[in-house]
């Protein structure tokens, strides 16, 4: 929500454009909203939950219909548990706070415990939540997104980061990524680097057929939005390609205007320069 909130925030009246965030139920609601709500027009979505909906049978009858824009930071995901875990093993049976159903932490948790084969008991809850029952007792570890972690002051004497190697069967949906102290202050020792994995995050859009008006709104917004990737979340290179999913033809479009005004104010700056 607050990445959404941000994108709207600053790509607000750029050349006319309105943008209106909406508060969702969890990024599986966000999945069904997308494809059903004529009202939504973009949904911010990390690849793993597609990932999981394709698993669960949620995307019959859409392949193809599904897009991107625009490819964002990823989330880091954190495994924290207590001291005496020692590997991924001792959690089987153990209870984790991931998050409710539909959530991005229930997805995360459902798809990497059954890559690792560890069996668990979902604990319902999400970020700060989750690690307030974990330091409470009423979880034994708590996956989370790790931008909770700065904030977080959990006593490293009894809490860390549990390091996540990338499972193979899901190389195509998670990265590999390193944790260092600035990452968890209180968990992670200075120079210390712990591996763990993230899932690209996504603009995501559904294509309707016969919409025009709907190609002339996203081309505005997908060109907003990389007129603005430096006020935003958005990955280094804006023309960063998401592998197996196809970029929206009016985010192309936008791209490749966006690259030639670039070109022809580069000749223009030599041209004065001579």
């Amino acid at each position: 929500l607050q990445q959404a909130m941000t994108i709207a925030s600053v790509v607000q009246h750029d050349q006319g454009l309105r943008v209106l965030p909406i508060v969702g139920s969890g990024t599986m609601q966000a999945v069904s909203d997308l494809a059903t709500l004529d009202s939504v027009n973009a949904a911010l979505l990390p690849l793993d939950t597609l990932t999981y909906a394709q698993a669960q049978g949620l995307l019959q009858g859409l392949d193809g219909k599904i897009s991107y824009l625009a490819r964002l930071q990823p989330v880091r995901w954190a495994l924290v548990t207590t001291r005496n875990i020692e590997n991924l093993t001792q959690l089987a049976g153990k209870r984790i706070a991931t998050g409710p159903t539909g959530s991005m932490g229930f997805v995360a948790g459902e798809l990497l415990f059954s890559a690792y084969e560890v069996p668990f008991a979902r604990v319902a809850r999400q970020n700060g939540d989750a690690l307030a029952v974990l330091t409470q007792g009423a979880a034994d570890a708590a996956l989370v997104d790790t931008a909770v972690l700065r904030a977080a002051r959990l006593d490293g004497n009894r809490y860390k980061v549990m390091p996540l190697a990338l499972p193979n069967q899901l190389t195509s949906t998670y990265v590999p990524v390193m944790l260092s102290s600035s990452d968890a202050p209180s968990l992670i020792p200075k120079g210390a680097d712990i591996e763990t994995i993230a899932a690209p995050l996504a603009v995501m859009v559904f294509t309707r057929t016969g919409s025009k008006s709907d190609d002339a709104r996203l081309k505005a917004f997908s060109a907003a939005l990389f007129r603005n990737a430096g006020q935003l979340n958005i990955n280094n290179n804006i023309a960063a390609e998401i592998p197996g999913w196809t970029r929206h033809r009016a985010a192309q479009e936008a791209l490749k205007q966006l690259a030639a005004s670039a070109a022809s104010e580069s000749e223009l700056q030599q041209g004065d320069g001579q």
